[in-house]
């Protein structure tokens, strides 16, 4: 008996393994007839061993037998448990898949080319209910062909547009964990043509990667029902044609606009037909109606457009081709056709193309003209805008137009036409089996590129030989070639989106040519300096470029090549010159070795430290006293220097404007006074200024005027600031005899203003009558504009304000509190006046007869309005309430205000209801309304019908106001 227990071992094997086998029948895809043949095999099996078992045979055959059934158990054993942990595997897959449907919602929107798609989904784009629902919005339009990274730099370039990292993909996703990970988002796909199930689920588990929690949404437009299928979505929509009504509604918007004129019926039913449902085709017909001039021309136009067969196969491309065969010129096709050498969806910004169509030599002036080429340009890009080959136009604040877009369809025609299309695939290929394409290259005159661009091959660009414009947009471009300089023909270079004709300016997140020293007749160098100019670092050894005329700074660096000594041989710099990091220069001898004070062309000089630096204050010093400059330097601007004293000998003679800048150490102000020609001075931020004495005027007492030219002078910010000191023995000079603009603002600890600011009249009265009899001058002041407020810890105004009869600007206020405000009476030709926080009006407010623009901002409860009688010139006026009880009504006085333009109401908490005269004001064009918390109503219907200029009403944290449709109320 014993001998027969091995083949119990068997038999649990083979129960175990006729079990799995009978579970994986309907588990295993695609091989379930092999799995039932091999249970029916095993359970024969089985039974044949229960025979064994229970008949007890000669051993050694049947022995060899059942070892040779154990090697084929043990087999299918393994096998099926690995099928059965591939059934777990897809059943978790399965599931994971289906949450992540969940997590991301795919809406795809299908319908044929023109058909409105990506217009239908810009509403949905812009509804206040979806701007509600979710918390960060993305457009891409991803086109052809379907490139993973390239939609995922395009939904990084839109959260954030000064991305400038890697191009690797998992940096991309990293950074878009970190503005996404947390937010809902709408992603809208434009344009979709990829079939490739393989690519979408690619992008979909990127998204996933970035983004996993539940309530995200894409939609995804296409002309392709495939496109749709492989996104695997529960529903999608298909755009129908535009109604015949609709046709007809939007071909007039497009024609005629409000003008509309009287069509047959029989006409206007044969254009209906023509439009197939296509909003496209309605665009571009009622473009080409839109230009017409008369009422015979339009007859004649809508007669021919009718007598047109337009093939419905092919129906959206045959319109675009008649309107682009009925522009009134052949330079203007070919503007057109030029549009082709960009890719589909590319933004059109109008001063470029312009500049672009120019630089190829479209545009010619008729002889006698005394308009520009620009101008003729921007004429050819309004007639194509205006017959609806651009659309979605994007206009600035002003409304003059940015950029705009071409449809692809319009897109396809540009292509069919232009004369240059054969090199729009692979610009940096080389291979001769390509066989023209070097040819065409020659040939070529605009090169556009938006990838990856690499110029291992320094030569390839060279064969572009008669290019005239060359644009690389795109944002990882580190280098550029030394070799471009060999394009003696290129007109137009476009590098970061910067459009400077025949000038090179490069990006922030450019990197200069290593060899950049190797181009030895270079005279102009320009680079944006200022934006992330901590990363940056200048090419070694310039100083070897010795024809360098221009040259926007120099980062001061530390290594070989790199320093400040770099600049001792470039002796024709001119213009404006900045110098940064100057805290990498360590002593004098160093700085002097920039050689600045023989660089008798340069201008303007910009000197910043680095802000953050300790024990800095005598190394500065004598920094800055190395970096004298040439005594014709006409402006300089001096940041975040750490000594405590400024070197007097750097403010030349020649100055005419003069900028401090935090420099926070300084404890005195430099010696200035004399300066034969400074108009402008500007001290700003520096913290270490408590009192302003004689010093500043240099000596005073050899001279008879100070500050002879100074037009504009600013002193802002200066926290520690408490005393401006009265010049002793001053009666004898004439001071600021030239100030048309004086500005003093926020320095709170400063208690008084000097009457440095007076004239030499004004001061001997002064001194020997009671300030309240000044009445005349021995020569009339020229200040124009004075602004001083934020001076809290101001006890009294100056003698002098009163007196300056020349003003025409005066904002003033935010002092201590028992200061009353000027008398205006002798300002009549203020016509921009700023009040702020004085106990009431001022006196004389009523007889300033120019007043176009007054702000009162205070507490006006207590405010007399009788001063307040009609300016016939006032355009603007802004009311401020401060005080806790504030005005029930607005005072009547400003019914009479007939010119008023522009009324801002703010913190106006008692007023409930605006009165009825305000619609007496028919010249009103903007109405704001600002935090007045208990305004419930607007004036009558009827009385805001009398406001037929109103195009603006505004109101901001007024919770209660109940407006009309179309008011913003936020």
């Amino acid at each position: 008996m014993a001998e027969f227990l091995w083949t119990f071992a068997v038999q649990e094997v083979l129960k175990k393994t006729v079990k799995l086998a009978a579970e994986q029948i309907g588990l295993a895809w695609g091989f379930e007839e092999e799995l039932s043949k091999l249970k029916d095999s095993l359970l024969m099996a089985q039974a044949i061993l229960r025979d064994v078992d229970r008949m007890k045979p000669d051993l050694d055959s049947l022995k060899l037998w059942v070892n040779n059934l154990e090697d084929i158990v043990f087999e299918a054993d393994i096998l099926l448990n690995e099928l059965a942990y591939e059934d777990v595997r897809r059943k978790v897959e399965i599931e994971k898949d289906r949450m992540s449907r969940e997590t991301l919602v795919v809406l795809p929107i299908v319908g044929t080319g023109g058909l409105g798609k990506t217009t239908l989904v810009k509403e949905v784009f812009h509804h206040d209910m979806i701007r509600k629902s979710f918390d960060t919005f993305i457009w891409v339009c991803v086109s052809d062909p379907f490139k993973i990274n390239k939609i995922l730099r395009a939904i990084m370039g839109s959260l954030n547009p000064t991305f400038g990292g890697s191009d690797e993909r998992e940096v991309i996703l990293r950074e878009l964990q970190n503005l996404l990970s947390v937010k809902k988002y709408f992603l809208v796909l434009d344009d979709v043509w990829n079939e490739e199930h393989i690519l979408w689920n690619e992008l979909r588990a990127c998204l996933l990667k970035i983004n996993q929690n539940v309530g995200s949404a894409i939609v995804v437009t296409t002309r392709s029902d495939k496109v749709a299928e492989i996104m695997e979505t529960n529903y999608r929509h298909h755009l129908r044609p535009l109604p015949d009504d609709h046709c007809w509604s939007l071909f007039e918007k497009c024609a005629f606009e409000s003008d509309l004129p009287i069509i047959p019926n029989i006409i206007r039913g044969q254009l209906v037909k023509k439009f197939g449902g296509i909003p496209l085709v309605v665009k571009v017909l009622g473009g080409m109606v839109k230009s017409c001039k008369n009422d015979d021309e339009l007859q004649s136009t809508l007669k021919n457009l009718v007598r047109i067969e337009l093939p419905k196969e092919d129906l959206i491309l045959s319109t675009i081709k008649l309107s682009v065969d009925r522009l009134p010129s052949s330079s203007l096709k070919q503007c057109f056709a030029y549009c082709s050498n960009f890719p589909p969806n590319y933004c059109f910004y109008k001063e470029a193309l312009v500049q672009m169509w120019v630089a190829q030599g479209f545009i010619q002036l008729p002889n006698g003209s005394n308009i520009t080429v620009e101008d003729i340009g921007a004429r050819y890009f309004d007639i194509l805008l205006s017959r609806s080959l651009f659309q979605d136009v994007v206009r600035d604040k002003r409304g003059k137009i940015k950029y705009c877009k071409m449809h692809d369809h319009i897109y396809e025609v540009a292509c069919a036409i232009s004369n240059d299309q054969s090199l729009r695939g692979d610009l940096v290929t080389d291979e001769e089996s390509q066989g023209g394409v070097l040819s065409i290259r020659k040939r070529r005159r605009t090169v556009y590129y938006c990838e990856n661009l690499s110029f291992d091959n320094q030569d390839m660009i060279t064969n572009f030989i008669y290019l005239r414009v060359l644009i690389i947009h795109y944002g990882f471009i580190t280098e550029l070639p030394d070799t471009i300089t060999k394009l003696k023909h290129l007109r137009y270079l476009d590098i970061s989106k910067l459009y400077h004709l025949r000038t090179l300016k490069l990006g922030r997140d450019v990197k200069l040519p290593t060899k950049l020293r190797k181009l030895v007749n270079l005279r102009h160098l320009e680079f944006n300096l200022f934006r992330s100019h901590q990363s940056k670092q200048m090419p070694k050894h310039l100083s070897r470029m010795t024809q360098l005329q221009t040259l926007s700074g120099f980062l001061v660096g530390c290594d070989d090549g790199c320093k400040i000594e770099e600049l001792g041989h470039l002796k024709d710099l001119k213009g404006k010159f900045s110098l940064l990091h100057l805290e990498q220069v360590k002593s004098k001898t160093e700085a002097m070795a920039a050689n600045l004070v023989d660089k008798e062309k340069i201008s303007d000089l910009y000197f910043e430290w680095s802000f953050e630096r300790e024990d800095c204050g005598e190394n500065d010093l004598n920094v800055l006293e190395g970096l004298q400059p040439h005594k014709s330097l006409q402006a300089l601007r001096i940041h975040n220097f750490g000594g405590e004293l400024l070197p007097n000998g750097i403010f030349v003679e020649n100055l005419v404007e003069l900028t401090l800048y935090r420099c926070k150490r300084c404890e005195t102000l430099p010696m200035i006074g004399q300066l034969p020609k400074l108009e402008v001075l500007e001290i700003r931020e520096l913290s270490g200024i408590k009192s302003i004495g004689d010093k500043f005027y240099r000596n005073y007492r050899e001279s008879r005027t100070l500050f002879p030219k100074l037009k504009t002078f600013e002193i802002l910010h200066m926290e520690s600031l408490e005393e401006w000191e009265e010049v002793a023995t001053i009666s004898s000079c004439i001071t600021f005899p030239h100030l048309e603009s004086l500005a003093i603002r926020f320095c709170l600890k400063l208690t008084n203003i000097p009457d440095i600011f007076a004239t030499y009249g004004q001061r001997l009265e002064a001194d020997t009558i009671n300030v309240r009899f000044f009445s005349s001058f021995q020569s009339p002041p020229k200040l124009r504009s004075l602004h001083i407020h934020n001076c809290t810890s101001l006890i009294k105004l100056p003698n002098w304000l009163e007196f300056y009869s020349s003003l025409e600007d005066l904002w003033i206020g935010d002092f201590f509190d028992d200061i009353s405000p000027p008398n205006l009476q002798n300002m009549q030709n203020l016509s921009s006046l700023g009040i702020k926080n004085f106990p009431n009006l001022s006196e004389g407010l009523g007889g300033i007869h120019n007043l176009k623009t007054l702000v009162i901002k205070g507490p006006m409860l207590g405010y007399d309005w009788s001063r307040f009688i009609p300016f016939n010139l006032l355009e603007v006026l802004k009311l401020h309430e401060t005080g806790t009880n504030s005005l029930t009504q607005l005072p009547q006085q400003l019914e009479l205000l007939t010119g008023l333009r522009s009324l801002h109401i703010e913190n106006f908490n008692d007023i409930e209801s605006l009165p009825e005269w305000l619609g007496n004001i028919t010249s009103l064009e903007t109405l704001e309304l600002c935090r007045c918390r208990n305004l419930k109503n607007l004036p009558s219907r009827k009385a805001m019908s009398n406001l037929t200029k109103l195009n603006r009403l505004r109101a901001y944290e007024c919770s209660l106001l109940e407006v009309g449709e179309g008011t913003h109320v936020l």
